[in-house]
């Protein structure tokens, strides 16, 4: 059976023994995918008369697809309504309104699947394509980017952009409720713990926030939250149930599902493993029904953090293995998407194409008319027409002369900059060479007099001792012998490095890490289980994995940009292999167009040394996940 079935129908296990504590627990688990889009709205689309009906059609859906958190099928229709709008005339008044309201739908669900360059993009648009007067339209646009400032922790970026909203303007009530949850988020963000607070409260009072179920519900989230660090637990708990209680009932997935990972974390942080385990299992069961696969990696990363804490690491591994998955399935959905943009782009291009056609031919019956009309003139046209290229020409010909110069000043200052960074690549790249010759040969040496001669002094030595010899002569030969096979034992321990003599694997890799959260912002977290077995491995393959270890922490302060990083070793007894799991939050890299980095070229020549297995699942935006597996060998 697929592996995710076996977690699925496990989940429907744990969801019918844990069904007779729902009076307690207070969870609950749906087997069925909840109602989404009335078919009437799509039986008015397809009978749609005129593009007005078409547009409105789309606009409906759209915003049933947002209300209930579908970033794909909400991208989906806006690219619909983008090239509906082609066929509406500019000067028609529902032309900006929904151009507006595409560019709109296209940012937020971009923002939500997490293509957050994307959604940046598609805002910008909107405003430069919105007049300055439409103050309201303005503000949606300013506000999904504030949103993704604070996702990205730009706060000044954000509080820009906010400055300039609270200005005076005249905005409806229901904006003016958006800017104020927003510059709420922004004090959360910014720990000012009272200030957001005391909005969040104020908004609440506010009666128009009736009108916005779901920034009610987002605000209240919030303040369980706030209610959760000032250590209310019991005010929080009660505010996360009544939240996902009503969520459900109105259609908000999402808020559902951020509602049952709040109050899991409280049950998580109070060492309550066991609700916070009916929790997380209860909400996975949900979103694998719904096939909300986003939300699936976010119960699952808060499962592994469950499991790791009860140092079940053997589940907590599995459920990486199934964090992979699920992040290849959405892979793997998003590449279809792009296809099919590819698709649409194409179809509007072909669309557009035929409006040129039209217009050439237009323009080619006016130009006739005109050259009819102005006959008396042609000689005096003619002259001006051959002048005036003549003259472009020549200032197009200056013009790039001025260019050709600075551009061979600029590539002479750029050729210059790239032989000092070659040079200095070369130079790190020898020493890094040599390094790694010096450190392999140490170890070769010190296997060879351990091994080879310090075996057979062993075996003399044991000889020797077989042999009935009492006198001075083979009492000096047995010192002598002694004496030279414990300098051997000497020489070969002097060569393995020196960290690896004074303290166990584990533990040196625990410092090494622990270094970085006094240097850097980066968080490290390191298990290793168990302990016995990884401290037990050989020097030579502790060495190479320590080395690997390094050129992954490398790699993720210097590229990665990474908050969280995870490091995991497994000893599988029934494989009897070991499995290192490496896991970033960071920026995310393409491994096709990497593949021949030194960092990646450095990891597979240590790699194949072990000979052992590498599994890379990493994408822009997206983190880094990294499995390395080898046999142990006894």
């Amino acid at each position: 059976m697929h592996l995710k079935g076996i977690f699925f129908w496990g989940f429907l296990f744990c969801f019918v023994q844990l069904h007779a504590q729902e009076k307690h627990s207070k969870f609950s688990a749906y087997g069925v995918i909840p109602s989404e889009v009335p078919p009437s709205l799509y039986y008015q689309l397809k009978h749609a008369k005129n593009t007005q009906e078409k547009l409105t059609g789309l606009d409906t859906i759209a915003k049933v697809f947002n209300q209930i958190d579908l970033p794909d099928s909400l991208l989906t229709y806006a690219k619909k309504m983008q090239r509906e709008v082609l066929n509406i005339q500019p000067q028609e008044k529902t032309y900006q309104f929904y151009k507006f309201r595409a560019f709109y739908y296209d940012g937020l669900a971009k923002q939500k699947m997490g293509l957050l360059d994307e959604a940046i993009a598609s805002y910008i648009k909107g405003i430069e394509i919105t007049p300055s007067k439409n103050h309201e339209m303005l503000a949606y646009f300013k506000l999904g980017l504030a949103e993704i400032y604070l996702q990205r922790n730009q706060l000044q970026k954000a509080e820009a952009i906010l400055n300039k909203l609270n200005e005076n303007r005249p905005y409806t009530s229901s904006v003016k409720i958006l800017i104020k949850a927003t510059q709420a988020d922004f004090y959360l963000f910014d720990n000012n713990v009272k200030e957001a607070e005391e909005l969040y409260h104020e908004i609440l009072n506010d009666s128009a926030i009736h009108t916005l179920p779901k920034i009610n519900y987002r605000v209240r989230l919030n303040i369980g939250r706030l209610e959760a660090m000032n250590n209310n637990i019991d005010k929080a708990i009660h505010i996360f149930q009544q939240t996902k209680k009503e969520a459900l009932a109105l259609g908000f997935y999402d808020l559902y599902i951020k509602s049952v990972l709040n109050e899991g974390e409280i049950y998580l942080q109070q060492e309550n493993y066991d609700i916070a385990e009916v929790a997380f299992s209860t909400a996975y069961v949900n979103t694998v029904s719904w096939n909300r696969l986003e939300l699936q990696k976010k119960i699952n990363r808060a499962m592994v953090k469950l499991y790791v804490a009860k140092e079940n690491y053997k589940n907590a591994f599995n459920l990486m293995t199934q964090y992979l998955q699920v992040s290849n399935q959405i892979a793997a959905q998003q590449n279809e998407r792009v296809v099919r943009e590819l698709e649409e782009k194409y179809e509007t291009l072909q669309k557009e194409q035929e409006i040129v056609d039209l217009q050439a031919e237009q323009f080619k019956n006016q130009v006739e008319i005109d050259h009819q009309k102005t006959v008396k003139n042609a000689i005096l046209i003619g002259f001006i027409i051959l002048l005036i290229p003549i003259l472009l020409l020549l200032v197009v010909y200056y013009q790039k002369l001025q260019a050709q110069s600075k551009l061979n000043e600029q590539q002479k200052l750029l050729n210059i900059q790239e032989m000092q960074s070659l040079q200095q690549a070369q130079e790190l790249k020898l020493t890094k060479t040599a390094m790694q010759a010096q450190s392999d040969e140490r170890s070769r040496i010190a296997r060879e007099l351990h091994d080879s001669i310090g075996g057979n002094l062993a075996a003399i030595k044991l000889q020797l001792n077989t042999v009935d010899l009492h006198n001075d002569f083979a009492d000096k030969l047995m010192q002598q012998l002694d004496k030279t096979y414990s300098q051997v034992r000497e020489i070969s321990h002097s060569l393995i490095p020196e960290e690896f003599k004074e303290q166990s694997f584990v533990t040196l890799i625990t410092e090494y890490l622990l270094q970085f959260h006094e240097q850097t912002q980066t968080q490290f977290y390191f298990n290793a289980h168990p302990e016995e077995e990884i401290n037990q491995l050989e020097e030579s393959i502790q060495v190479n994995l320590f080395n690997i270890i390094k050129e992954l922490v490398t790699n993720a302060l210097k590229h990665a940009q990474a908050e969280q990083v995870d490091i995991q070793f497994n000893y599988i007894e029934e494989e009897n292999s070991i499995s290192l799991m490496y896991e970033d939050d960071g920026v995310g890299f393409n491994p096709k167009e990497k593949a021949n980095g030194i960092g990646l070229k450095n990891l597979n020549k240590r790699i194949k040394d072990l000979n052992a297995s590498l599994d890379i699942d990493s994408a822009v935006n997206k983190g880094t996940v990294i499995s390395i597996s080898f046999q142990k060998i006894n």
